[in-house]
């Protein structure tokens, strides 16, 4: 009685293997993209966070450094004086910001422009990314914006 319980569980002759074809359609079709997804993203939402401080960082020091603090101790006028300089010294900022972007491979980009209405500076960063896993897949744009106004203490 034994014997025939075992021999009942054996797989009959056109079913064995059939666990690996199942686990095999299972990796290709669901495990795999999953994987990939998550790893693209990761990467993805990675460098967004990197441009967006880089970006914050850029648009600081182009306020701080743009702010013509003279005109403001003289008339109480908040503007902006050599914005030359700004517009350097914030570029400049937003790349040492940016410590690994030859390791991830994109090519971020800012542009400052200078509001004298506000008054404040607007950078606006970007970086063609390609994929890490998804070799076919194009490049993706990814694109921050960061706002910075000129600060005076009236002391």
């Amino acid at each position: 009685m034994m014997r025939q319980a075992t021999e009942d569980k054996r797989p009959k002759a056109g079913e064995s293997g059939q666990a690996l074809i199942w686990t095999a359609v299972v990796f290709l079709f669901l495990l795999v993209p999953l994987l990939v997804l998550v790893v693209d993203g990761l990467q993805f939402w990675r460098i967004r966070n990197q441009l967006q401080v880089a970006a914050d960082a850029g648009c600081e020091e182009a306020a701080y450094v743009g702010a013509d603090r003279r005109a403001y101790r003289e008339n109480g006028v908040q503007q902006f004086g050599d914005t030359g300089t700004a517009r350097a010294d914030a570029i400049r900022t937003f790349y040492a910001t940016l410590f690994n972007a030859d390791a991830l491979q994109y090519g971020p980009t800012i542009s400052i422009a200078f509001d004298n209405g506000v008054p404040g500076a607007i950078c606006n960063a970007r970086a063609d990314v390609a994929p890490m896993i998804s070799a076919f897949a194009s490049a993706i744009t990814i694109a921050v914006e960061a706002e910075s106004e000129i600060r005076f203490s009236s002391r």
